[in-house]
């Protein structure tokens, strides 16, 4: 009886070994992902502000695949008028625009290059 009881705890604590270490390597993956689109929202939206004078607000976000380019692109809304959609395509690695879409309307301060 006791081989039999053994046996069942084997595949048991192998499965509970797999799902904790399954959960800690999915904690920091998530923890990286936050931080990348925390950086890449700061990035973009400092960005708009200071070349458009436009302050923005980001509500969705969505990678790249990562063996294409190491990339977001960044859903949002100019602040005070969720109507007026904003897309923003950012490299993450390292930091730039890639791609840029406003509202109609909105252009350039004379004062930025």
């Amino acid at each position: 009886m006791k081989v039999e009881v053994s046996l069942l705890r084997k595949p048991f604590f192998l499965f509970v070994i797999l799902i904790i270490s399954s959960l800690l390597l999915g904690a920091c993956a998530s923890k990286e992902e936050k931080m990348i689109v925390s950086s890449a929202e700061k990035f973009a939206a400092n960005y708009i502000l200071e070349k458009y004078g436009e302050t923005v607000r980001f509500t969705e976000y969505r990678f790249s695949p990562p063996d294409l380019s190491k990339s977001l692109g960044l859903h949002g809304y100019i602040e005070g008028d969720k109507k007026k959609k904003v897309f923003v395509f950012v490299n993450y690695d390292p930091l730039s625009i890639k791609t840029l879409s406003l509202p109609e309307g909105i252009s350039k301060k004379s004062n930025s290059k």
